[in-house]
């Protein structure tokens, strides 16, 4: 194993060395046609014409217009994707379900650094984080350990800062309404000779419609670019957030007594993009995540505590050896250190520290112009656990006379035990704990119809799982939590369909998403659907609304009722420094639960928010 370490570093330093003679791909491609590419797909920017995986790609710009302001909500609208407030109203702990998978399962990666992992959870920071400061969110489904390593069973969410550009401007965004609401947000962004910058500063308030549960957060990012030559950029990021939220009793019929919750999440990153030569392009990226997390219950203070911190390198290379092959390589280090304490267990307290590394290979064939072949492969190595060889392969056939795309993707992933499962939770432990692993598949076709104005989309998916890990609670007086490999496999199963379309001479856009699970690991809804659409009614006023629906389903070994939740927003321009905005939620004031813990008296459930109406401006400069 130290063998293995050393070469990482290696690897590592040699890449480092060999940045002082190469030159960076344009970044300015990132935010070009950013619904037409994919960077997530295979770890370079690639024509989503030619990728046979199944990726959605979100202009974070156009979520903004919609209403759309933190990460969970523009995941609602994401075939095979289950996104839900599960902690309840806004500013609680998301949970982040992939086709029929948990949330652990779901890989998380912002500006190149993977954030989730075994042990520390996307949870908090799906749930707290805007997307203020981010010009891309692409969500990838299905098996993909191959490229992004562990807890990619369902799929990977990547986050994207945008990078500054032209002339220097900004924007001041001011927003009031129901439940004592109040935001804003200072965007500034440009280019000083060699220098670009994008600067995001923003503030939240809100009572939600519960007694005890106003939610407070501040939230910054900063991405820096320096073109040093034309051939050579070295730049960093930084994106935090910290939050305050008031959880009311859910258990007391009048929301009387109240707990809170603190989250402080960082990541910042250094990075330097080179281009070698016309085939080779190498990146170097340094990056350090921080998330604090406490809780406080109705009658202990600081009653369950998590303290995580990751330092990662991540070296990746694109060789694009002519018009039809191309390859990514690269290396991976990381160490993670984690804490947690809890007033509840016999064991108040715990630390842990890992760390792991890995290599991987994916390579990209346009056999003609109509078939293109992908495959991958990678290993990963864990201190406290063991090693894991994944693949990946995918192939799409275009039939470019009738606007049709068949593809097809099949691949291995998996998730490592966590300290909390290896270690136990209140004194349990289970050193003998295997990976959960993953063989995933789909099959799928995108037909376009009218130049592309109509377009459907059409999937298949499948996805066994192996050496599910679950938990055992013990009794009273020490509640010593235990962890096991259930016997069998858990398979997930389903349907996804997408439909797009532009109509009256592209004043008018519709997107409509509709999943069926078949099986599922946690009680999610058999059918979920969402319905997307904006109008330009003229020249500077625009409107739409959305359409979300839930079906039936269980959580914590409750049923929850089925629900509808349709949004409206507007966007008037009094011209070109100023426009007003506003926005209905929960339009026809819809009851509906979003989690549901605990049987009989001691049941918490989690109601959504009603109604609520909101006003707001936008100055730029």
């Amino acid at each position: 194993m130290k063998t293995n370490i050393a070469a990482t570093a290696l690897l590592t330093t040699v890449g480092g060395l060999a940045f002082s003679h190469a030159a960076p791909e344009p970044e300015s491609q990132l935010d070009a046609k950013l619904e037409e590419t994919t960077i997530l797909a295979n770890r370079s920017l690639t024509d989503l014409k030619k990728v046979g995986s199944s990726v959605t790609v979100f202009d974070a710009s156009e979520l903004k217009k919609s209403g759309i302001f933190h990460i969970d909500g523009a995941l609602k609208f994401v075939p095979g994707v289950i996104s839900e407030s599960t902690g309840g109203q806004n500013g609680t702990i998301s949970s982040l379900f992939l086709r029929g998978t948990a949330t652990r399962h779901a890989h998380l990666r912002v500006d190149g650094m993977r954030l989730s992992g075994a042990n520390i959870s996307s949870g908090n920071f799906l749930g707290g984080s805007g997307i203020s400061g981010l010009s891309r969110i692409e969500i990838l489904r299905g098996p993909q350990s191959a490229l992004y390593g562990g807890d990619s069973i369902g799929g990977v969410i990547g986050l994207y800062s945008g990078r500054g550009s032209g002339d220097p401007s900004g924007r001041i965004f001011l927003e009031a309404g129901s439940h004592q609401s109040h935001r804003a947000t200072l965007d500034l962004q440009g280019e000083l000779d060699r220098l670009a910058y994008a600067i995001s500063i923003g503030y939240q308030q809100t009572d939600n419609d519960l007694p005890n549960n106003r939610f407070i957060q501040y939230g910054q990012s900063i991405r820096l670019d320096y073109a040093a030559s034309d051939s050579l950029n070295i730049g960093l990021t930084l994106r935090s957030f910290q939050s305050d939220l008031r959880r009311p009793n859910y258990a007391d019929p009048n929301f009387a007594r109240a707990a809170d919750d603190r989250t402080e999440s960082t990541l910042a990153t250094i990075f330097t993009t080179l281009r070698v030569n016309e085939i080779l392009t190498s990146k170097l990226t340094l990056g350090i995540y921080r998330e604090d997390y406490h809780a406080d219950t109705f009658a202990l203070p600081r009653y369950y505590e998590t303290n995580g911190e990751k330092h990662g390198i991540y070296w990746d290379n694109t060789l694009r050896w002519n018009d039809r092959h191309t390859t990514t390589a690269g290396a991976v280090f990381e160490k993670t250190d984690y804490t947690y304490a809890s007033l509840f267990f016999s064991l108040s307290q715990d630390s842990r520290s890992s760390n792991q590394h890995g290599f991987y290979l994916n390579h990209s064939w346009d056999v003609t112009d109509a078939l293109t072949l992908n495959g991958g492969i990678r290993w990963e190595d864990y201190d406290n656990y063991g090693d894991e060889f994944t693949w990946r392969s995918s192939i799409a056939y275009r039939i470019t006379s009738t606007g049709t795309k068949f593809r097809a993707s099949a691949g291995k992933g998996f998730r490592p035990p966590s300290y909390q499962e290896l270690f136990g939770f209140g004194g349990g432990s289970n050193f003998s704990l295997r990976a959960e692993s993953s063989t995933g598949w789909d099959l799928g076709i995108n037909q376009e119809l009218c130049d592309g104005q109509y377009r459907l989309n059409v999937t298949w998916f499948e996805n066994r799982i192996d050496d599910m890990i679950e938990s055992n609670f013990g009794p009273a007086p020490d509640f010593v939590t235990t962890y096991f490999n259930a016997p069998g496999t858990s398979v997930t199963r389903g349907l996804e369909i997408e439909a797009k379309g532009k109509w009256l001479n592209d004043r008018l856009e519709t997107t409509l998403n509709y999943t069926w699970l078949d099986k599922t690991l946690s009680g999610q809804p058999k059918h979920s659907a969402g319905l997307q659409m904006n109008g330009k009614i003229c020249d500077n006023l625009e409107a739409g609304f959305t359409v979300i629906h839930r079906d039936n389903r269980t959580f914590g070994g409750n049923e929850l009722d089925s629900y509808i939740v349709t949004n409206l927003h507007a966007n008037y321009q009094i011209n070109e420094n100023i426009s007003l905005n506003t926005r209905v939620e929960n339009l026809f004031n819809e009851d509906h639960e979003l989690a549901s813990f605990g049987n009989g008296a001691g049941r918490s459930t989690y109601p959504g928010r009603g109604r609520g109406i909101f006003g707001g401006v936008t100055i730029s400069w």
